[in-house]
């Protein structure tokens, strides 16, 4: 993918997607031409009233021809695809990434972004921005937002935009022994500012004992957020490595041992899973439970870094399949030899 295509990427995601359309436009009436509207939206799977607007533009920006024969395309159009192909290419490629994952998983939707999160800081950004601008699209009036900790979530608060919703960001987990600009408490206050909205806190630890647990569960205040949490309707989260999730809650030496011994590699929500997707250990936390990811929840999982890749492909053996996947394209190259592997014929 070419310098422009990052550029572009990066600044104006939402540019990139209408220039890809726009391209296959031409280029099916290219390869189809005289074709009519109908046969074109049947071959491209866009909605005629979509197509109409799109066929309009072109044809000011004399692009296409439009006669009682159907449409075809002009010569400057033949320069334009020509000068477009090498660009269109680099972002089909990520395309075509993006459904191999999404069809193998059964996602709703799965967003690629070029790069690799460990060795660019650049891409943590993209990633932020895609899951800004996934969000813009969601969210409606009254919404209530929970949003995990980490970098990641950090990225994400740092990109939104104005959301002009009313709108309650919530954490979704209590806090970690980490930086506290990691923790959710103060990344939900990050997005609350950028997105123009309003927040709410949850001051407990992250993990507690059971006893602690049932104190804290019922005090009004706690109470409160938690309700918000398992009625949001939007959830924003990171997927974790299991050892370093564990060393960030400052596990005990006892809970290191089960999850070497049953070969832990992701985390999520309090959760760890094995390579299979199989819940292996549980922690009590304070936040949202796996089992809250109900069909009604919107649920954005971000995450990116050729060091994630082993707990990415863990925890989409088990994730919610409502669940819009935002990766790097290092993790989604390596999904999709992984994919390509498992569906191999067996000789």
């Amino acid at each position: 993918m070419n310098h422009l295509l990052k550029v572009q990427q990066l600044l104006i995601p939402d540019l990139i997607e209408k220039m890809y359309r726009r391209y296959l436009i031409l280029d099916t009436i290219h390869l189809h031409q005289p074709i009519g509207r109908r046969s074109l939206s049947d071959i491209l799977l866009i909605t005629e009233r979509v197509l109409r607007t799109e066929i309009d533009l072109l044809k000011v920006q004399g692009l296409v021809n439009i006669s009682s024969k159907g449409m075809t395309i002009t010569d400057e159009g033949i320069d334009l695809l020509a000068d477009l192909q090498s660009l269109m290419e680099g972002y089909a490629a990520l395309e075509s990434l993006s459904q191999q994952i999404k069809q193998y998983y059964g996602l709703e939707e799965v967003i690629v972004v070029n790069g690799n999160v460990d060795t660019d800081e650049v891409v943590k950004k993209r990633l932020g921005e895609a899951a800004s601008n996934v969000l813009q699209r969601l969210v409606i009036n009254d919404d209530i937002v929970s949003v995990t900790g980490g970098s990641t979530m950090l990225s994400v608060a740092n990109q939104l935009k104005p959301l002009n919703k009313r709108v309650i960001f919530t954490p979704a987990r209590g806090g970690l022994g980490e930086d506290l600009s990691f923790q959710a408490n103060a990344i939900v206050q990050q997005m609350a500012e950028h997105g123009k909205c309003q927040f709410e806190v949850l001051y407990v630890p992250d993990q507690v004992s059971e006893e602690a647990y049932n104190t804290l569960v019922n005090e009004p205040s706690v109470k409160r957020v938690l309700d918000h949490i398992k009625n949001a309707k939007i959830l924003i989260h990171g997927i974790g490595d299991a050892m370093k999730m564990a060393k960030r809650r400052h596990s005990s030496s006892n809970d290191f041992e089960i999850l070497k011994q049953k070969n832990a590699v992701a985390e999520a929500f309090g959760y760890y899973f094995d390579a299979a997707g199989e819940v292996v250990h549980k922690v009590r936390t304070v936040g949202i439970q796996l089992e809250d990811l109900n069909e009604s929840m919107k649920i954005i999982a971000v995450a990116g870094g050729s060091t994630k890749q082993y707990a990415i492909e863990a925890y989409l053996n088990v994730a919610p399949k409502h669940t819009i996947l935002i990766i790097d394209s290092t993790v989604a190259h390596w999904l999709v030899k992984q994919i390509k592997q498992h569906t191999l014929p067996v000789t």
